[in-house]
């Protein structure tokens, strides 16, 4: 999949183009692409994505912009998966907020673009002020010779599938529902930086991992997860929170840290990738009064890790 963050970079050819922010890429999100890529098979135009560097709402109503559920990195990963030839990003500045929805149209989808066939959700808005929708898309596809469709949104047991949804389902711990709605289990990547050093001096040396500023990932609490690191898997008993143990009970809950123990790992690797794919929530943070009974309740989490019977294990061969 080719990448292009520049549209003067675009070669001019004819494209099915699937516009949106898409972040998380759930399966609403896949609906939107999958239709555009089968217009461009059957149409004989080359499949292409549309989105934005950013979140939108990030320049028009940077109070409201919401924890995003992946990185562009992981965007851009999770959209290659699904097979487009291409991926068109555009950086959502303030000039591109300013464009009318038909300048949009014009400047973007038919001058840059050579749209033949645009595909969006049912509820997407685009142009200044979100004055832009599926019927002024259709309008404006019958001035400049292009199709446009908007798919409608998709639903899991009645619900509407959507990233609000999904960041809801991340704080409350859900995480069956969320890895239902997403298709995947939920993720957060970084690095791996010094902390405290505190589990290697009660015997579970842990991956303080740091996350990109932004990011919504589950609440706070001790979850089994698959960690990747150097391209090997490894089940992980991960915590998020605060370390109340050891934390005066009036200190600030500002400073969330993300911990993973990994099974069965020896080595350093420190400043190295990883990514976490959260699978079941095992029991809330809570504070122990003696280190022992700590060290007793990580024994236990461990424990369960190990046991936990779960097909996203068996599917990276763990």
């Amino acid at each position: 999949m080719r990448v292009v963050t520049d549209l003067r970079a675009l070669e001019r050819r004819p494209r099915a183009v699937a516009i949106g922010t898409f972040d998380g890429v759930h399966a609403g999100h896949r609906a939107v692409i999958a239709r555009a890529m089968q217009a461009a098979s059957e149409l004989d135009l080359t499949s292409s994505v549309l989105t934005f560097d950013r979140h939108p709402l990030a320049v028009v109503a940077p109070d409201h912009v919401p924890q995003l559920l992946t990185t562009q990195a992981e965007k851009t990963r999770l959209i290659a998966e699904l097979g487009p030839e291409e991926l068109v990003v555009l950086s959502f500045d303030e000039k591109l907020a300013a464009l009318e929805p038909e300048e949009f149209c014009e400047e973007v989808l038919v001058g840059a673009l050579d749209v033949r066939f645009v595909v969006i959700g049912e509820n997407f808005s685009f142009g200044a002020g979100g004055r832009g929708d599926a019927a002024t898309l259709a309008a404006c596809g019958e001035r400049h010779g292009f199709e446009a469709a908007a798919v409608t949104l998709v639903t899991d047991e009645g619900h509407a599938i959507s990233s609000t949804r999904i960041r809801r389902l991340l704080r409350e711990g859900v995480l069956e529902e969320v890895r239902q709605v997403l298709g995947r289990p939920p993720t957060a990547t970084g690095r791996v930086v010094h902390g405290v050093r505190r589990g290697r001096t009660l015997g579970f040396p842990t991956a303080n991992i740091d996350v990109e500023a932004g990011l919504i990932f589950p609440g706070r609490g001790v979850y089994a997860a698959r960690v990747l690191v150097d391209g090997r898997w490894y089940r992980a008993a991960v915590n998020i929170g605060h370390n109340p143990t050891f934390r005066a009970a009036d200190a600030s809950l500002a400073h969330v840290s993300i911990e993973a123990f990994l099974l069965g790992f020896v080595g350093d690797i420190y400043d190295h990738a990883i990514r976490v794919d959260f699978l079941h929530k095992l029991r809330d943070e809570r504070r122990f009064d003696e280190v022992d009974a700590l060290v007793a309740q990580m024994h236990s989490d461990i424990g369960a890790t190990a046991a936990l019977r779960d097909p996203a294990f068996a599917e990276v061969g763990l």
